[in-house]
Parts: C-alpha cells; sequence; structure tokens
C-alpha cells in the first residue's frame, strides 16, 4: 500500500493536460505525516498549447516542454491506494486524461480546510501555509505553483491540518482515518453558490422554498456527488 501526494501543473481548466507532475511518497503513523521518498518532478508535452493564465501561474511554456514526452506517458502505478493533494479531484481528471485508469482513494486538503477553518479568508495552499507556517511562506512561497514546491507546502499543510482535527476531538492516527476525514469533509454544509449562497443546507431543508431548490439541485447533471449527499440527507432528516 503507497500513499502519494501529488500535484500537476496543466494547460489550462479545459480539458486539462500535463505540462508537469510532482510526487512524494508519505505515510501517517500516529497522526504525523511522515516522508518515505522526497518530492520528484518530472515536466511532459502536453500536445496541446498552454494557456497564457496557466504560464502566468507555472511559468511552464510551450517551449519548454516541446522535446519532453508526451503527457501520456505518464504511469501511475497500481500500487498507489491512496492520492493526497490539494483539489486533488482537479489532479486526479488530469491524470484521466493522460490515459491512467487506477484512480486510487482521493484525500483532498482543500475540503479539509474547509471543514476545519469555515471562516478563513482563503482557502488557498499558499494562504494556508501563511497561516499555519508563516516564516516558511515569507521565505519559500514565492516558488509556489512549481509543482515540486507546491508537494513540500502540501505536506506541511497536511501535518498542520491533522494537527488541528485532532484537537477538535476527530481522531487521525493513520492513512485510512485520514481518508475517512477527507470523506466526511467533503460533504458540505453550506452552500458555496448561488442564490442560497452560504447557506446553511439544513436550514434550506426545513423550508418549503429551500427544499424545491435542493430538489432542483439534485436533478442537475453536474451536480457535485458530496452536495448531491449532502442535500439528500438533509431533505431526508426534514421529512
Amino acid at each position: 500500500m503507497t500513499t502519494y501526494i501529488l500535484d500537476t501543473e496543466t494547460t489550462g481548466l479545459i480539458e486539462p493536460h500535463m505540462t508537469e507532475a510532482a510526487y512524494s511518497i508519505v505515510d501517517i503513523i500516529n497522526g504525523k505525516v511522515n516522508v518515505l521518498q522526497e518530492p520528484r518532478a518530472k515536466r511532459f508535452n502536453p500536445l496541446k498549447e498552454i494557456s497564457l493564465g496557466s504560464m502566468a501561474i507555472s511559468h511552464i511554456c510551450d517551449e519548454d516542454v516541446m522535446d519532453e514526452p508526451p503527457h501520456t506517458d505518464f504511469r501511475l502505478p497500481s500500487s498507489v491506494e491512496y492520492l493526497i493533494g490539494h483539489n486533488i479531484d482537479f489532479d486526479m481528471a488530469v491524470l484521466k486524461n493522460a490515459g491512467v485508469t487506477h484512480v486510487p482513494n482521493l484525500i483532498c486538503t482543500n475540503a479539509m480546510s474547509n471543514f476545519l477553518l469555515p471562516t478563513l479568508e482563503s482557502h488557498k495552499l499558499v494562504s494556508l501555509l501563511y497561516h499555519f507556517h508563516r516564516d516558511i511562506a515569507r521565505a519559500q512561497a514565492k516558488d509556489a505553483h512549481a509543482a515540486i514546491a507546491d508537494i513540500y507546502f502540501t505536506e506541511l499543510v497536511l501535518g498542520s491540518l491533522i494537527d488541528l482535527a485532532n484537537s477538535q476531538g476527530h481522531e487521525i492516527n493513520d492513512i485510512e482515518s485520514l481518508y475517512e476525514f477527507s470523506e466526511m469533509a467533503r460533504i458540505p454544509t453550506h452552500l458555496s453558490f448561488g442564490k442560497y449562497k452560504g447557506q446553511a443546507i439544513a436550514d434550506l431543508a426545513a423550508s418549503s422554498e429551500g427544499t424545491g431548490y435542493l430538489k432542483w439541485l439534485l436533478k442537475q447533471d453536474t451536480v457535485d456527488p458530496y452536495l448531491a449527499e449532502a442535500c439528500t440527507n438533509a431533505l431526508e432528516q426534514s421529512a
């Protein structure tokens, strides 16, 4: 059983192809992040044009990767049982666009941070680094969005989130309990968009107008499965 912390740089948000991938191998032992292999990175030719927005973030240009192997050469070992990342679902989609068919259990530090720190101004990775590790962020955050730097930042933020969760009464001791916590944290308690943005899903389910909206959401093909679970649970509990 292997656990990767993974980050990708891509061509953009629409049908993203990989321009760089970085990972480290970690384990969670007694609630602490143990790094078994230091971060490694590899660039790939995405076989499509890199957007200007992505260039501005990653500073990887088309000419930088034109002689690299195609992104479809990326391989994710079948031994990888857990993938950890900030917005890891996006990275998994990037891997699928490269032809990866093996889908490990996904652990999302973004979901964890939103659950544990709901009132924090920003839940971006570097924002969390400044929140938990100000000195390191001041010295190294300028390297953010180099994939290998983001792996190191994610390791630090993950450790702090586990400490915070355990201080609040949760029990994260190993990778399995971390995955279970991440899955729980993914289920939203409040809507983050639309005319009811910021309102509690449970409160919406208690009103006729809110119930109608939640039922409408559930009929949408693009509804997030974790949001769908939250809406379904709220509607069942209010029935």
